[in-house]
């Protein structure tokens, strides 16, 4: 009983042996090429923003951080708007996400309905959308990988008479 068992064995993997490389000398020699391209399609690339004024500077808007907000004007007096966050060295978040939320609510556990997000925490400047011109809101520092809001700003609005 054991001898058959022996002999069907050897001939699979006889067989496998033969089998297997051929596959895998096809399925490399079928592949498709890796497609080049010299250019991206316009819609996969990002044209650099260049922010010429900073509206105002603050460190005093997050309580339980220190940590520095720059409100960025695309030309002097007029413009779209973007901010920029930094903080020391020693302020380490896994995976920081900013989202800007309107209104004045009392923020505490999660992220509200109507929050925006603006981008990674270590992006250099984050683009407002226009909604967010003039209207008051605040801030909102969320880590992704531990799913909590790390930090909330004081209610501000953003526009240049904040300074």
């Amino acid at each position: 009983m054991i001898r058959p068992l022996r002999q069907r064995h050897r001939r699979i993997v006889i067989t496998l042996a033969i089998i297997l490389p051929a596959a895998f000398v096809l399925g490399i020699v079928a592949r498709r090429p890796i497609p080049i391209t010299e250019h991206l399609p316009s819609e996969l690339t990002t044209t650099p923003q260049t922010w010429e004024s900073i509206e105002w500077q603050r460190g005093d808007l997050f309580p339980k951080f220190p940590i520095q907000v720059r409100l960025w004007r695309e030309h002097l007096g007029a413009g779209k708007l973007a901010v920029s966050l930094s903080a020391a060295k020693n302020f380490v978040k896994p995976d920081l996400l900013v989202y800007w939320s309107a209104g004045s609510q009392n923020i505490t556990d999660a992220l509200p309905a109507n929050a925006i997000l603006l981008g990674a925490f270590s992006s250099s400047q984050l683009l407002l959308p226009a909604a967010v011109d003039n209207s008051e809101g605040c801030l909102i520092l969320f880590s992704l990988a531990d799913n909590e809001i790390v930090d909330v700003t004081k209610p501000m609005r953003l526009n240049p008479s904040t300074r």
